[in-house]
């Protein structure tokens, strides 16, 4: 195995000091123009990497962020992660991004790889088995920057970012209300989260006001085929909606496609609203109406906060909640 390059390597060929080298490839206005130009030309000649680990235990910092998510093939989740990317690359970070796939025990060793690969600062968004908080607490303890985004919980004293998922709901409810719809059910995911938790609170409040009993389905999971199954199962009873709003879209996009091969007519027998402005929903027929996050915004906003964490300023470190306010797309399914 071909031993790697260093900079006494690169420092050797030339004639100068290791600090010299180190300096020219940090481009230190310390060192002249021209010993720079040779030092990168050598280090490019000898096919020099950069040690990483070895420069953040040097400076103390990586300049990488961690982000962990529930999953990457999801809009709303993709393109946050675009918006970290975007602010971090242009103050100098790198991201390493991670999957939980909704698994509370990788969700832990997530924690943790990202933890001993001594990052300056990790955004999370919990997963749905997540209720022991432990391993966030200990990652702070460490000294570690956290921030919770989207899928946040009071148990932990940090900076959070979220929708406002209870007045995006009562928003919904109240667009289908105004529609004339007056059986109008809800189809949610696991309450074991607070942003399931919050928009069925928000559909549930609509309902109170407009005088109106609902329809509740809970589902373990985030799919297509699940929310299609509930659908069919939701319809065969006695009494039927004549409304459906989803927690997200991917479930209002797997609810009309059962609705659909049933031959229910959309919007005309019933109306179906998502909630994430999901790109998919936009180009199917009927388009679903949805209520839109600002994704790539709060992405770069996520990543701003957590910046101004680990500058250490004082005043910016005080935990704070940041909560955005979707916007109601009403297109052809409602």
């Amino acid at each position: 195995m071909k031993k790697p390059i260093t900079i006494k390597d690169i420092a050797e060929k030339l004639n100068v000091s290791v600090a010299t080298v180190s300096r020219a490839l940090r481009n230190s206005p310390e060192i002249k123009k021209e010993t720079k130009q040779a030092v990168l030309k050598m280090a490019k000649e000898l096919d020099y990497h950069p040690n990483l680990l070895a420069s953040s235990l040097s400076s103390k910092k990586s300049r990488i962020l961690g982000v962990v998510v529930p999953t990457i093939n999801r809009f709303f989740w993709s393109n946050s992660i675009a918006g970290i990317e975007k602010v971090a690359y242009q103050e100098g970070y790198k991201v390493m991004i991670f999957q939980s796939g909704e698994s509370f025990q990788k969700e832990v060793e997530i924690v943790e790889t990202l933890a001993n690969s001594r990052v300056d600062g990790i955004i999370l968004a919990l997963s749905k088995e997540t209720s022991d908080y432990n391993h966030l607490k200990d990652v702070m303890n460490r000294g570690i920057p956290l921030l919770l985004f989207e899928r946040v919980c009071q148990e932990i004293t940090t900076s959070k970012i979220q929708t406002d998922d209870f007045a995006g709901a009562m928003e919904i409810v109240n667009h289908l209300v105004s529609k004339g719809r007056r059986r109008i059910a809800y189809m949610g995911g696991p309450l074991t989260l607070g942003v399931c938790q919050e928009r069925l609170g928000g559909y549930r409040k609509a309902l109170q006001t407009n005088n109106l009993e609902g329809f509740e389905v809970e589902l373990e999971d985030f799919s297509y085929e699940i929310a299609g199954k509930a659908f069919r199962e939701l319809w065969n009873q006695k009494t039927k909606p004549d409304a459906l709003f989803c927690f997200a879209d991917i479930l209002a996009i797997g609810a009309l496609n059962a609705a659909q091969r049933m031959q229910i007519k959309v919007p005309e027998e019933l109306a179906i609203v998502g909630f994430g402005d999901d790109v998919t929903g936009r180009y199917i027929s009927p388009s679903i109406t949805t209520m839109a996050q600002p994704s790539f915004e709060m992405g770069e906003m996520a990543a701003n906060t957590l910046l101004e964490i680990i500058s250490g300023d004082q005043e910016k470190c005080i935990p704070k909640l940041e909560i955005v306010k979707p916007t109601l797309i009403v297109r052809e399914s409602s």
